[in-house]
């Protein structure tokens, strides 16, 4: 029981560690230790591998932002609304 509870401990201990470091991982920006960490947590914990998943999803949605033409994107949706009538 002390075994199991001391494991748990460490588990959590590992998942808050490995939370904080979830964005750095992405980015390419750990070491090679940490980044073996997070991976080897990643491996047991579904929780963390869906927020890894949800960070990759959100990354890949911003970076295609950058393909916007620099002009405000504003007077381009007032005319849409003002032909569509809802101005």
């Amino acid at each position: 029981m002390i075994v199991r509870a001391l494991a748990r401990r460490q588990f959590m201990r590992e998942h808050r560690r490995t939370g904080a470091r979830l964005s750095p991982y992405l980015d390419g920006e750990l070491g090679p230790g940490d980044r073996r960490r997070v991976e080897e947590h990643l491996h047991r914990c579904p929780k963390c591998r869906r927020v890894l998943g949800t960070l990759r999803s959100t990354l890949e949605a911003l970076l295609t932002l950058r393909d916007l033409p620099h002009a405000s994107v504003a007077p381009a949706v007032i005319d849409h609304l003002r032909r569509e009538g809802s101005l």
